[in-house]
């Protein structure tokens, strides 16, 4: 077993039998041994997933432990892996609903995707139920408020402004709670099922929405409650701030900006709770945005 410990590609050539018994070591007490065996399952990969797997229906805690623990870490260096691809992909029009799942299942690989967006289209489903978003976009917007915040109980945590799940979006689908950025993205990926064209605002401090249409602009405050704001409201906003007028703070932002909003946010949030692994992942992604 040790000669195959040291030559994981051996591996491969084993009886399930095998496997099964190279598993059951993840109980050894010799923390040597457990090391091993981490590491050697770890470095074969997906090659080691259905054996990880078969290991969560045994008997021994210790053994579904690890198992669990394991199969988490390569379902997370997966998600790392793809959503550095997608993030290398050029120009400012991502896929920004893509990117920001993509983004959630490196912190979350066993995310439940088809659930989420299921509620997201049921959401929509609801404001659909109320208003048709072609004949009034003003009263869609006050349509998708009344589902959002009155139905659905959305709001801004200003308790827990800080908390890392206030920035992943299953967290704040799940908790109902969110930061300024999060429940624009709730909010976004509603209007956008409606046909509403509604764009993100990322203001200094503070995201928030913008419908522009030909005869008017509102903009939305998604993390007081949806509150609608004017020009003026938001030049208000930026003054007490300590920020000028400037016109491009009041600007649509791109989805690649967008995602390195969001990364910013947790890389000051794990910095400052001295996380460091994951202020380190999130900073692997800010990099490959920026480029």
């Amino acid at each position: 077993m040790k000669a195959l410990l040291a030559n994981p590609m051996e591996l491969a050539s084993l009886s399930g039998k095998d496997k099964a018994a190279l598993v059951r070591l993840l109980s050894d007490p010799d923390p040597g041994v457990l090391h091993a065996v981490r590491q050697t399952l770890v470095n074969c990969g997906s090659e080691a997933r259905p054996w990880l797997k078969a290991g969560l229906g045994s008997r021994d805690r210790l053994v579904r432990k690890h198992c669990w623990a394991i199969l988490t870490q390569l379902e997370r260096s997966e998600a790392d892996r793809e959503f550095i691809a997608f993030c290398n992909r050029g120009g400012e029009q991502l896929n920004l609903e893509k990117g920001v799942w993509l983004l959630t299942r490196t912190a979350f690989p066993n995310l439940d995707l088809e659930s989420y967006e299921a509620q997201i289209d049921e959401f929509a489903a609801s404001v659909r139920k109320v208003c048709d978003p072609a004949q009034s976009q003003p009263a869609a917007l006050m349509a998708v408020n009344r589902v959002l915040y009155r139905k659905e109980h959305f709001r801004g945590d200003k308790a827990n402004y800080y908390d890392p799940q206030n920035s992943y979006l299953n967290r704040v689908i799940d908790r109902r709670l969110g930061n300024p950025l999060s429940l624009c993205l709730v909010y976004l990926f509603v209007a956008r099922r409606l046909g509403l064209p509604v764009t993100g605002v990322g203001m200094p401090g503070h995201f928030i929405l913008r419908l522009q249409s030909p005869a008017f602009t509102i903009y939305v405050d998604a993390f007081n409650g949806g509150n609608f704001l004017t020009h003026s409201d938001c030049a208000t906003r930026l003054k007490r701030c300590g920020y000028g007028i400037d016109a491009g703070f009041l600007s649509t932002t791109t989805p690649r900006r967008t995602l390195m909003r969001i990364c910013s946010n947790l890389h000051q949030i794990y910095q400052k709770s001295r996380h460091l692994k994951e202020r380190d992942r999130v900073q692997r992604y800010l990099i490959k945005l920026a480029c």
